[in-house]
């Protein structure tokens, strides 16, 4: 059988932390022989001191151990909140890799600017909000934007983007994440109807409690404050009071659905996002 990424290229963004799910994503859709170029900030900012971001050497090192599975990939440092940079990084995928197939829009997050996952609104920093909405909802509408016509030149093409499960149940504290994690669905509807006649799909899928970098640096940063528990602990505590399953997912079970999303498996399917949560909304 033929595998279902032959001959694509496909853009991963928030893809430069080894064990994220966009590194998760690159190694799923490298290994059914795609070809990936993996995107990712590449620098720390002051003003967001509890988010930690991968550098350069670790950028590259996650498009060198795709070869692990199929093709290395193209390692691009990119601000997605940035427009000419998005600009100029899929006009460089498009000229080092033949054009441009699928995008992952995978880069997010925001939680630990304030930080946002505990922060009242009334007690809330305007940039926190800005910033927190702008990495996890402004990045997917620019890099949808530059990347649609290099999708047109190829007939077509797949937009999956990562939301995530705290956008669909109240959290107090959380609600520039939620919001701005709610309104990529909504983008996601929207770009559905709009790129249909493009031979473009588009959809999202919502992952619930994931064992990424991200998620422990989460709970490391509510253990610390609290005192009284471990981020294990704390995480455990958790998992046992919402999620059915009994358990934390793999980075590999997100990139599953996304990987189905972005393929012909899933050619009836657009504007829709799936729910990827062991079970917590049932």
């Amino acid at each position: 059988m033929k595998p279902r990424f032959a001959g694509k290229v496909a853009v991963v963004t928030g893809a430069g932390r080894p064990g994220g799910i966009g590194e998760a994503i690159a190694r799923r859709i490298t290994s059914e022989g795609g070809r990936c170029a993996v995107l990712d900030l590449c620098r720390q900012r002051a003003d967001v001191p509890r988010e930690r971001f991968a550098d350069i050497d670790m950028l590259r090192g996650v498009a060198t151990s795709l070869g692990e599975v199929g093709r290395p990939g193209l390692a691009i440092r990119c601000d997605v909140t940035e427009e000419a940079d998005v600009r100029r990084a899929m006009q460089q995928v498009g000229d080092e890799l033949g054009g441009i197939d699928i995008l992952f829009a995978n880069a997010g997050g925001g939680t630990g600017a304030g930080p946002v996952d505990q922060t009242p609104v009334s007690e809330l920093d305007r940039k926190d909000w800005d910033y927190t909405v702008e990495l996890s909802l402004t990045s997917v509408f620019l890099c949808a934007k530059h990347a649609v016509a290099a999708m047109r030149s190829r007939h077509g093409g797949a937009i999956v983007s990562t939301t995530s499960i705290s956008a669909y149940h109240g959290v107090a504290g959380l609600s520039a994440y939620s919001a701005a994690k709610q309104a990529v669905s909504a983008l996601t509807r929207s770009l559905a109807l709009e790129l249909a006649d493009k031979g473009i799909r588009v959809n999202a899928f919502a992952p619930g409690i994931t064992l990424t970098p991200y998620v422990r640096q989460r709970y490391e940063a509510l253990a610390a404050e609290r005192q009284d528990r471990s981020a294990s602990e704390l995480m455990q505590q958790f998992i046992a009071q919402r999620i059915p399953l009994g358990r934390a997912a793999q980075p590999a079970e997100m990139a599953s659905v996304a990987a189905f999303l972005a393929s012909d498996d899933a050619s009836f399917m657009t504007g829709q996002t799936l729910f990827v949560d062991g079970g917590m909304r049932v």
